[in-house]
């Protein structure tokens, strides 16, 4: 009950107040002679991309697996740290994760829960277009983070100037963003699900989806975990990526389970959550697995951060989807 009181009082409070550890526990977990193993995975912000594994937990897929799973809301530079000091076992920021291992950092993506960015550019009702945005406040996680990465991309290509014609404020994650444009305090603001449903809602304008404006601006949040975790522990990590794939599957096909995991989750009505079970359908992977292509793409965002891209670079370096294959293989739906 206690576990449940804080992760309800913290995914309503801006992330600043929620860099603490979040434990989910699954509703059903079954009777073992071993305990279960303790693993720590790392989320940016608790958002719709990750919603398929709040409903493994739920469902008892961690802990059918063995594996007693914490969830810890944590800034994603701090994140990929703590992955190499071992404090952290698994993190989810994909896209971020694997520009950080063209850095030299070992990490590898070995489970993909999207394949497509999942922001939406929104704007208070007043601004009717993105030239209007000219010299507005835009509101984004933080500097060089994937989603003003996505948004830089997307307004240039648009004929404006990212660096010289818009104002960003850092520190606002999708939840305190929606309360800004609520407020007047931001003008614009990039918004995952189910804050792009809910500003829709409150008469807030959606400028673009840009996922779909900025197809080569891919992001893959998923699984990631260090070289020496899959080497030391091979065993867990296969068990994560198989409860993390059925945990993609049944969220996928049992829709009325997950858009009553989105209500309870994001303490939206029904009728939102089934809106947003719409949208994260397009952004979720049907199997786990992204392509070499879009890894390139992933890879490719680091030129919007003016870092080189090292000409003899290899998507594949920094994926091993081994473990989604076998698991795939016992499951008997492999490709």
């Amino acid at each position: 009950m206690g576990h449940a009181l804080a992760h309800k009082s913290c995914k309503k409070a801006p992330l600043l107040f929620c860099m603490g550890w979040i434990v989910i526990l699954g509703l059903a977990q079954p009777t073992t002679a071993a305990p279960l193993q303790k693993v720590r995975l790392a989320i940016p912000t608790v958002a719709v991309m990750y919603a398929p594994i709040y409903l493994g937990l739920n469902q008892g897929f961690f802990a059918e697996e063995g594996l007693d799973l914490e969830i810890a809301v944590m800034r994603t530079d701090l994140s990929i740290a703590a992955l190499g000091t071992g404090e952290i076992d698994f993190i989810a920021h994909g896209g971020a994760a694997l520009r950080a291992a063209a850095q030299g950092f070992p990490l590898k993506l070995v489970f993909a829960l999207d394949h497509k960015a999942p922001f939406w550019l929104v704007s208070r009702r007043e601004i009717e277009n993105l030239k209007m945005l000219k010299g507005k406040k835009i509101g984004v996680s933080f500097p060089g983070d994937t989603p003003q990465l996505v948004l830089r991309r997307f307004l240039r290509r648009q004929g404006i100037d990212p660096d010289r014609e818009i104002s960003y404020v850092a520190g606002q994650f999708s939840p305190t963003a929606f309360q800004g444009l609520m407020s007047g305090v931001l003008d614009g603001a990039v918004l995952a699900p189910p804050f792009n449903v809910l500003a829709e809602e409150k008469g807030l304008r959606i400028l673009a989806f840009l996922g779909a404006a900025v197809p080569d601006a891919t992001t893959s949040n998923g699984i990631v975990t260090s070289d020496r975790k899959i080497k030391s522990q091979p065993d867990q990590v296969r068990r994560m990526v198989r409860a993390g794939l059925r945990s993609l599957w049944s969220f996928r096909q049992k829709k009325a389970v997950a858009i009553a995991l989105l209500s309870s989750q994001f303490d939206i009505s029904r009728k939102t959550a089934g809106k947003v079970y719409g949208y994260s359908l397009e952004i979720l992977t049907p199997d786990g697995e992204i392509s070499r292509e879009k890894v390139g793409n992933i890879l490719g965002m680091m030129a919007e951060t003016g870092q080189k891209i090292p000409p003899s670079l290899q998507p594949e370096a920094f994926l091993d989807f081994s473990f989604l294959k076998e698991v795939r293989r016992e499951l008997a739906v492999d490709k």
